[in-house]
């Protein structure tokens, strides 16, 4: 039976569920918008998460023996070249995620300009752990609608890990027939940024009063999760070291996976190697 059908997923050594940390380190290429006016506030927060909160969550995945993929933009990459070397030691991927986060790099202007973006990351990647990236996450803006193919045709990627509409991977389907380009769907409740991201310029959340429980958000993905373990899916988390990695959501991270792992029979792995076991079992 095709994986795509309905029906339990045949995950590796009988597990019963599969769970994706994808960690997306933005460093400060989301708060250097106005060069002119730089904002060294804005730029700390986001420096945190290179400098400090990524040896946090390096050392918790190690503890808990949990691989991960991180999604650098390529000038983050360039910025801290030994950071990306330690995740490469560690066992990890690196996945693209653009090369200064470009915001409204798919949809405002001319494809070859970010067909560029990408040739210029992966270089960086090549570079620094001898390999290009696999793995794509589109930044927060959307893309056109021929992006995923040109992203497999043209660059080889294996996967995306950029669309919301399903809780299991599938096969990307392109002029009306599925291809080998896997997409591995992620979901906006599984995102850290919507429940604790705090910023005065811009205003965000725009009340300025919104820094969501800590029980709350750890109630809400452990239900999450036992839902994706009762039906067998995919939990793709979207996590950003500057904001779960303070000392606080660390700890509720940690406890989080606990969690998890308590069932004994949970597939945590890289979106490659989530991407090769579907094209190779689907």
């Amino acid at each position: 039976m095709s994986q795509n059908q309905e029906g339990p997923v045949r995950w590796p050594n009988h597990a019963k569920c599969a769970v994706l940390l994808t960690i997306h380190i933005d460093g400060e290429s989301l708060y250097n918008r106005d060069p002119a006016h730089p904002s060294p506030r804005r730029l700390s927060y986001g420096r945190y998460g290179p400098t400090r909160s990524v040896d946090r969550l390096l050392d918790l995945l190690d503890r808990k023996h949990i691989p991960a993929s991180f999604f650098i933009p390529g000038q983050i990459a360039e910025r801290y070249p030994e950071m990306v070397k330690r995740i490469d030691a560690c066992g990890h991927e690196i996945g693209f995620h653009g090369f200064d986060h470009e915001g409204q790099m798919y949809t405002d202007r001319p494809r070859e300009e970010w067909m560029q973006v990408i040739e210029r990351a992966q270089e960086t990647f090549q570079r620094l752990i001898g390999r290009k990236a696999v793995g794509y996450v589109a930044t927060s803006s959307d893309f056109q609608m021929d992006a995923p193919q040109i992203w497999y045709e043209t660059f080889g990627f294996k996967y995306s890990s950029s669309m919301r509409g399903d809780d299991r991977p599938y096969r990307t389907v392109f002029n009306g027939r599925e291809s080998d380009f896997i997409e591995i769907p992620a979901r906006w409740e599984l995102d850290d940024y919507p429940f604790f991201v705090y910023s005065f310029n811009p205003p965000q959340p725009k009340g300025q009063s919104r820094i969501s429980s800590y029980r709350g958000v750890l109630s809400n993905w452990k239900h999450e999760f036992d839902g994706y373990y009762s039906e067998g899916g995919c939990m793709t988390f979207m996590l950003h070291p500057q904001i779960i990695g303070i000392p606080g959501r660390a700890y509720l991270l940690e406890e989080l996976l606990d969690y998890m792992l308590d069932k004994g029979d949970v597939w945590f792995a890289t979106g490659e190697e989530i991407a090769d076991w579907w094209l190779a079992n689907d």
